[in-house]
């Protein structure tokens, strides 16, 4: 078998494993996904979120910080994943990508409010980790899509590309994800 350097050379990209399904293969795993997603909601606030909530709850910092790594954690990762791209290898970005890919999943199962989640009873540094950072991921569309657009709007203005690396988009995502932390390590204090 020829290698893939060979083949690319040639023309012949290979062609990924998602790729070589049929569309009906992919449209059922998109809706398995999905369905796995909706139940791993359920599952998340009714077993495990609770259970870990008494186990940290005792410990207002740790207990803060571990609400906050399932929705500020997912944002965290994906700075860093987009500071590092340049310095990482293939394999390094491939593993990376889907590491954040797969918490930011979990991330979704935990930040989508739903009357499940309101009902549960949590520690209150616990909840307010959770909160700051489930509330900071759902606003992040519009906290990155605004001052985006303003950006390009000040640019054309000016007559000037409108160009943000990497770099910068993955340290803004990390910056953004600490003060989500302080917000969850704050909030309790406020009222």
């Amino acid at each position: 078998m020829p290698d893939l350097a060979s083949r690319a050379a040639r023309g012949h990209a290979e062609r990924s494993w998602w790729e070589r399904q049929t569309q009906g293969t992919q449209a059922w795993l998109v809706i398995g996904a999905v369905g796995a997603v909706i139940g791993g909601h359920f599952l998340m606030w009714e077993l495990l979120l609770p259970g870990l909530g008494d186990l940290v709850g005792l410990v207002p910092v740790v207990s803060t910080v571990v609400g906050w790594l399932f929705c500020g954690g997912a944002i965290a990762a994906t700075g860093v994943t987009l500071v590092n791209w340049g310095t990482f290898s293939a394999g390094a970005r491939s593993r990376w990508t889907i590491a954040s890919a797969v918490w930011g999943v979990v991330a979704l199962m935990v930040g989508v409010p739903s009357r499940i989640a309101f009902d549960v009873s949590l520690p209150l540094d616990y909840w307010a980790g959770l909160f700051a950072g489930a509330r900071g991921l759902l606003s992040l569309p519009l906290l990155a899509g605004l001052p985006a657009l303003a950006w390009v709007g000040i640019a054309r203005l000016l007559r000037r590309k409108a160009r943000c690396s990497r770099t910068t988009a993955g340290w803004l995502f990390v910056a953004y994800s600490v003060v989500l932390l302080f917000w969850g390590a704050t909030s309790p204090r406020m009222v």
